[in-house]
């Protein structure tokens, strides 16, 4: 699947919705996060990640969608 999605995206823009992270890692050039409905986050899964100061998205997004957790909501 992560081959058919790269060979049919240059010039498209192609919509995932997962829950599952890594594959967001491995094959979008761009990740948005949702929370009830909101936009959390809105960036490439690299600058997410780095701006975050971790190694995986799955931390990410939990930072921005677990209630209490507000480290991440600059993002």
């Amino acid at each position: 699947v992560r081959n058919l999605i790269r060979a049919m995206a240059p010039g498209k823009a192609i919509v995932i919705s997962t829950h599952i992270l890594e594959e967001v890692e491995a094959v979008c050039t761009r990740a948005v996060i949702i929370d009830k409905g909101r936009i959390v986050a809105d960036d490439t899964p690299q600058a997410l990640l780095e701006r975050a100061g971790t190694g995986k998205l799955d931390d990410v997004f939990r930072a921005l969608t677990t209630p209490g957790r507000q480290d991440f909501r600059g993002l």
